[in-house]
């Protein structure tokens, strides 16, 4: 076997820890590259996120001052249960308030779309005005909380001034969502025709229910004696 030339030797140490370093720089080369890569994604993601919750922020500010009072009327125009009691009761109102007879309200069994929203039918006796007064009550019926559609309505008269209804309305209810959009999700601003959905919801007249208080003293302190 030949015997490498000592100079060679001696070259070759010479080299030797500038081939290491030249190699450990390829590979420390490669490993910082990459972290920078990640790094530069992380800020343009940063970016994304900080702009996407900018324009959340902007949208929210513009409806914080009345979205309690929006969401109120959205609620109230198509609650998350079975609407057929508020509507009862808007019904006597309505009823009430024009000087009208009501009587023999009730209400069909729900039922539910695949879409998941939910309808109940009323059917109801209208009667103390002439015809026109009656048909009036129905068309009013469009302006109630919640949202109530005349489905059928029946009239007679038998004198002038005294007519009689038999009415069916249909009212609707549906779920709330249960998931909110994630913190970094874009919103969208309200269209002009959501915008005008809402002016409509928000003259809907809304249902008022009485809260009783509880009966005041007098209670026998024994309840087993007379």
């Amino acid at each position: 076997m030949q015997k490498i030339p000592e100079n060679i030797i001696t070259v070759v140490k010479a080299f030797l820890p500038l081939f290491t370093i030249i190699i450990l720089f390829v590979i420390v080369g490669n490993f910082g590259f990459g972290q920078i890569g990640q790094i530069r994604d992380k800020v343009i993601s940063a970016e994304s996120d900080q702009k996407t919750l900018t324009q959340k922020m902007e949208v929210l500010r513009n409806v914080s001052a009345q979205g309690a009072q929006i969401s109120n009327f959205a609620v109230a125009a198509l609650p998350d249960s079975n609407s057929s009691l508020a509507v009862m009761s808007q019904l006597r109102t309505l009823a009430q308030n024009q000087n009208l007879f009501i009587a023999n309200i009730k209400s069909s069994d729900p039922t539910t779309d695949p879409t998941g929203l939910s309808s109940v039918g009323i059917s109801f006796n209208l009667s103390g005005g002439s015809r026109a007064q009656l048909e009036s009550f129905a068309n009013s019926l469009g302006s109630i909380a919640p949202i109530t559609l005349v489905v059928k309505i029946k009239l007679s008269e038998d004198s002038p001034g005294s007519a009689l209804a038999n009415v069916s309305v249909k009212s609707f209810w549906a779920a709330f969502p249960t998931k909110i959009p994630a913190l970094t999700e874009a919103i969208s601003d309200l269209t002009p025709d959501e915008q005008q959905l809402l002016q409509k919801i928000s003259a809907l007249t809304q249902p008022v229910f009485v809260q009783l208080p509880p009966a005041g003293g007098g209670g026998r302190s024994d309840p087993f004696s007379l």
